[in-house]
């Protein structure tokens, strides 16, 4: 007999009044009467061809089939609270490795104190982090080797099987030293300075031109190219060259007066950081408790 055939709500109530060896006070137990209980336990045994309790008088004692029964239903009961408790205790407490990739170009500062924090309060998850071209990053969430990705455009143009959500705007500001400030630029002097860019081609740099003046930079001077915020930063304040990093990485540096900003008239170019994962993925609780403390950790922060 197939388990899927049997109603077990009576099962269910078997097993009390089997385990109480009492119709009266499992009715008690399960707020139930004693007549549904005992209709109930009838049902069930005529369901099985078997039958599980001897009545004498108004008690009642299990047969062997009933107490048979009985123990492999208890089993089966403590085995499914087991394993509910383990889940449950794996969704508090998680373990495994949480993989994220980041665009490169990214600070590592915001990153920093999200994974630090985040590894404080969940101890048993260790988290993975690689810093790829952007369709590097889309390719291996697709292949399942990463479980969430930070980007500057949604990776979902590169397959629909990922989603991709707008995670938080940033400004980006164009900044340098003293050596190197214009304090009313033109098209021509911003173009006659030297560049420290992300990408050798000048990207960022050419996007920022092309943003403030509407016309196409031309050639440029990048001097230097490096895969993140920190190292670019580092490399202006050497007075290699003026770079472009978000408002919230240069804001202590304008503060203090160790870079000064290059402004036009126009308002500053903004960046959206998009947060990506494969579509209908289940990820495992580590993996989806650091998804939860990234979205809490970079939302405040949208300008």
């Amino acid at each position: 007999m197939k388990l899927n055939s049997l109603d077990l709500n009576k099962l269910h109530v078997f097993t009390v009044a089997g385990r109480e060896s009492s119709f009266s006070v499992a009715a008690q137990k399960l707020s139930l009467s004693r007549s549904a209980v005992s209709q109930a336990i009838s049902g069930f045994e005529e369901a099985l061809g078997l039958q599980l309790f001897d009545r004498i008088g108004r008690g009642v004692v299990l047969t062997t089939a009933g107490q048979q029964l009985l123990e492999r239903s208890l089993e089966y009961q403590a085995s499914l609270e087991r394993t509910l408790t383990e889940l449950s205790q794996s969704v508090s407490s998680p373990k495994g490795t949480a993989r994220l990739g980041v665009f490169i170009g990214s600070s590592r500062s915001r990153l920093t104190g999200c994974i630090a924090d985040f590894l404080d309060e969940f101890p048993e998850v260790s988290v993975k982090v690689v810093f790829l071209p952007q369709a590097e990053l889309a390719q291996r969430l697709v292949e399942r080797k990463l479980d969430v990705a930070l980007s500057i455009y949604p990776l979902s143009r590169h397959a629909r099987s990922l989603e991709s959500h707008a995670l938080f705007q940033e400004q980006l500001l164009l900044v340098c030293t003293a050596r190197h400030h214009l304090t009313r630029p033109t098209l021509h002097q911003v173009r006659k300075l030297p560049f420290v860019d992300y990408y050798e081609s000048g990207e960022l740099t050419r996007t920022w031109i092309r943003h403030h003046f509407r016309a196409d930079p031309g050639k440029l001077r990048i001097r230097a190219h490096a895969a993140g915020v920190d190292w670019v930063l580092d490399l202006i304040e050497r007075e290699v060259g003026a770079g472009i990093v978000p408002r919230y990485v240069a804001a202590p540096l304008l503060t203090s007066g160790r870079l000064r900003q290059i402004r036009t008239k126009r308002a500053e170019l903004a960046d959206t950081i998009w947060l990506n994962q494969l579509r209908g993925l289940q990820q495992d609780p580590g993996a989806a408790r650091f998804l939860q403390a990234l979205r809490a950790a970079f939302a405040p922060r949208a300008e």
